[in-house]
């Protein structure tokens, strides 16, 4: 039979309550202080700048660290009230990338290279990346396909 190990159960400590209360107020009072701080000097809220400057508003210059923003509930949603929104940038091609697309010389490729480190390269594009370096792939094989039909029938002629 095998036992299970776990030295992270919680166990009720009433003694301590009194304790907790009085640092998680003690952290929102002083997490707010220091965004309304922020604010007013036209600084960027974030958890660096709350925690670097509620040491210098706090008394006993303890200060708050930045991970007490996350866990304390009341003063992270203070926090996201305040904090400016950040929004998701759609990525679009660079276009250092679209001109080395254009750039790339299909005719120089060797048929015995490094299989491994050309798959590892190309994992590292995205997926528009990897559309486009492959519509320009197929547009070089039509047009040398092309060429290349046009030679034979004129070989033909001969």
């Amino acid at each position: 039979m095998s036992q299970t190990f776990n030295s992270r159960k919680k166990t009720k400590k009433p003694w301590l309550d009194n304790l907790y209360l009085q640092r998680k107020n003690r952290t929102f009072e002083l997490g707010k202080k220091s965004i309304n701080e922020l604010i007013k000097q036209g600084i960027r809220v974030s958890y660096r700048s709350i925690a670097e400057i509620s040491k210098q508003i706090d008394d006993e210059k303890r200060g708050i660290h930045a991970n007490s923003i996350k866990s304390n509930p009341d003063l992270y949603k203070y926090y996201q009230e305040n904090a400016p929104k950040k929004e998701k940038i759609k990525k679009s091609l660079s276009t250092s990338f679209k001109s080395e697309l254009s750039a790339t010389k299909y005719n120089f490729i060797k048929p015995g290279r490094d299989l491994n480190s050309l798959r590892n390269r190309y994992k590292k594009f995205t997926k528009n990346e990897l559309v486009e370096f492959l519509i320009n792939a197929e547009e070089y094989i039509a047009e040398n396909n092309n060429k290349w039909v046009i030679s034979q029938f004129e070989k033909y002629k001969e």
